[in-house]
């Protein structure tokens, strides 16, 4: 579970640019739920899954995850229990390295140290299995340089990579918004397959909101730091883009992720 309370970041705190990115908010996020998260540009999406992640932190508030307070702990210490796709596809993967080498980083986390052989046949045989289900013809590329390869071959990577050993917690920061229509569904198609093949809780960051309510069980605005709307199940299945923007423009209460209205 995802337990964000009376969280507050300010950016650019003491000056005349200063902008609270996140004003106060709270939001809870049950094991197993996807949550997708949509906002104009500046309404705090991206600033929440740093938070979350630990990439940002907090001036005010707190964050749990299942049951453990990390609102202090750094990224890598947070890694043990979230993966993160971000929107570049140059993001999240060492470029210089090859495919496999990219692989068994993502393989190896969360493991104990330890001495043996790394890059082993039976590791790679999974990895283009993996691979594979994309068909872009990664699987075909274990050893070639990921700086190589197209941005969806190296989101598809980078997908690929953040559910290897499936995470407590997967944060998609609008991590199909600059592919080509075409790898963009595929990409997607994989994010939802892989969600619910672990069960993944997960939170993914669009613009698009017919994406964001055809994907996932659960949907939150944000506007200017706060959360404007969240819709549960139900609700969302019910609406329509339209819906969306007339219940966000007349909202003024949050309803809770668990609402079946």
């Amino acid at each position: 579970m995802i337990l964000v309370e009376a969280a507050r970041k300010v950016f650019n705190k003491g000056t005349p640019d200063a902008r609270a990115a996140l004003d106060g908010i709270d939001l809870k996020v049950a094991p197993g739920d996807f949550v997708v998260v949509i906002g104009s540009n500046g309404a705090g999406k991206s600033t929440l899954l740093g938070a979350i992640a630990g990439a940002v932190m907090l001036d005010e508030g707190k964050v749990t995850i299942d049951g453990k307070n990390v609102t202090r702990e750094p990224t890598e210490k947070r890694a043990r229990l979230i993966a993160r796709v971000f929107q570049d596809p140059m993001a999240g993967t060492a470029a210089p390295m090859t495919v496999e080498e990219n692989l068994l980083l993502a393989d190896l986390r969360n493991r104990k140290p330890g001495f043996g052989r790394a890059l082993t046949a039976g590791r790679r045989e999974r990895w283009r299995d993996a691979l594979a289900r994309f068909g872009l013809g990664l699987e075909n590329r274990l050893s070639d340089k990921v700086e190589l390869l197209s941005g969806g071959q190296r989101q598809s990577l980078a997908l690929a990579m953040a559910v290897l050993n499936p995470p407590r917690v997967l944060l998609l920061d609008e991590h199909t918004a600059a592919l080509d229509p075409r790898t963009a569904a595929i990409v997607l198609e994989h994010t939802v397959r892989a969600i619910a093949e672990h069960n993944l809780t997960a939170l993914m960051v669009t613009h698009n909101m017919r994406q964001a309510l055809e994907v996932g069980s659960h949907l939150v605005m944000m506007e200017a730091g706060r959360v404007k709307l969240t819709l549960g199940p139900d609700a969302k299945a019910r609406s329509s883009v339209e819906d969306l923007i007339a219940r966000f423009e007349t909202a003024d209460d949050k309803i809770l992720l668990g609402a079946r209205a």
